[in-house]
């Protein structure tokens, strides 16, 4: 069973990544990255939560549609972001409260979309491989930073030699 689950998440990956190299357009490296980053994890976390066949056609729409809710929701902050990086000391205080106000709402709203997301994932898995999601979640995003500090040290080795 477990064999079958990895063989759909490889196939899937695969499937993603010839998909993702036939891109055209700005952007294409980018998008491209981003789709077998998002292959990546969904095969990690398939083997991680060890989902049934029954559990994995539940569980990943509603997982696709908070992933896209919290892409939405990450746009706004990328703005909100954005006003703070290109410097706080020319903003009137009046806008500045609006900012501060701003990311705590961004926060709030992030916290009931995942607590909405969570009472889904309760209805649909047993509780041990919510909390299993949850770690896998926070090892994949451990092991992606790790490979991005790993090739940042191999550029910075190119750039010196």
């Amino acid at each position: 069973m477990n064999r079958l689950i990895l063989s759909i998440s490889i196939l899937l990956t695969f499937c993603l990544s010839v998909n993702a190299q036939h891109g055209k357009g700005k952007g294409e490296g980018h998008g491209r990255m981003y789709k077998e980053i998002q292959a990546q994890k969904v095969s990690f976390i398939t083997q991680r939560l060890e989902l049934t066949p029954e559990e994995a056609q539940l569980f990943w729409p509603v997982y696709n549609e908070l992933e896209n809710k919290k892409e939405q929701l990450r746009q706004e902050g990328r703005v909100l972001f954005h006003k703070i990086r290109n410097g706080l000391e020319s903003l009137p205080e009046k806008e500045l409260v609006q900012i501060s106000d701003d990311m705590i709402e961004y926060r709030i709203k992030d916290a009931k979309l995942n607590k909405e997301y969570h009472e889904k994932f309760k209805k649909i898995l047993p509780i041990k491989k919510v909390l299993e999601l949850y770690h896998a979640e926070k090892k994949f995003q451990g092991m992606l930073l790790r490979k991005i500090k790993e090739k940042g040290r191999h550029m910075g080795r190119r750039e010196r030699n």
